[in-house]
């Protein structure tokens, strides 16, 4: 009768831990799947954002992990008036956001605009410039860009698309790969901007810029 108690109590005991154990692995998976949830709000936007002006990846590399995210663009005039807004928000409270402009402005003037405080990038008559003194990443990109309904013999090469974007609150990212993130993030939505303004003589944009020394 002693040794069957002790068994008893023994199998009691093993399915104790057992179900502890289970217990344990099951709450694990429970809160590895919330947090999951909780954090990948930017995954879960489509592959390219604002009406398909700049890749996902790119608010994924800027933005800090989030509940939920989402994007939202506007566009407002035409041709030399032309003016294009992006921005993806998240609900952690940081922004992404960006505008590009057509604008009459050769690139020295542009250039002109912008302190020493700055790293600067070219490449086939593209610029940009990203500010250092500033933890949101602010950056700048100018492409060349004699718009749609614009006389281009009039032009004298002075029109193109502007873009100036940031983030607003806390990146994922700081200083000089927020910097980059910004500029990648600015420069896809002014090539976007180069599309809707119907450029003429549309010139072969690369991919991406070059990058900026880490300063």
């Amino acid at each position: 009768m002693a040794e069957n108690t002790g068994k008893a109590e023994q199998a009691a005991s093993w399915y104790s831990v057992k179900w502890i154990v289970i217990s344990l692995v099951v709450l694990t998976l429970l809160g590895g799947g919330a947090w999951f949830a909780l954090t990948t709000g930017l995954e879960r936007l489509p592959k390219k954002v604002c009406d398909g002006a700049v890749d996902r990846d790119v608010a994924i590399r800027a933005l800090p992990r989030t509940r939920t995210a989402g994007d939202g663009y506007s566009q407002r005039h035409e041709g030399e008036d032309l003016t294009f807004y992006c921005r993806v928000y998240t609900s952690a409270g940081s922004i992404l956001t960006g505008r590009a402009r057509v604008e009459d402005a050769s690139s020295e003037a542009w250039l002109s605009r912008f302190g020493n405080s700055t790293v600067r990038v070219s490449t086939e008559g593209i610029e940009a410039i990203a500010r250092l003194d500033r933890e949101s990443g602010i950056s700048y990109v100018y492409i060349p860009c004699v718009p749609r309904g614009v006389q281009a013999e009039d032009a004298s090469e002075a029109y193109a698309v502007t873009a100036e974007a940031s983030v607003v609150g806390d990146g994922r990212v700081s200083g000089a790969a927020l910097r980059q993130v910004v500029t990648d993030f600015a420069y896809q939505v002014a090539v976007h901007t180069v599309d809707l303004a119907q450029c003429q003589g549309r010139p072969s944009l690369p991919g991406k810029l070059p990058r900026y020394a880490a300063r």
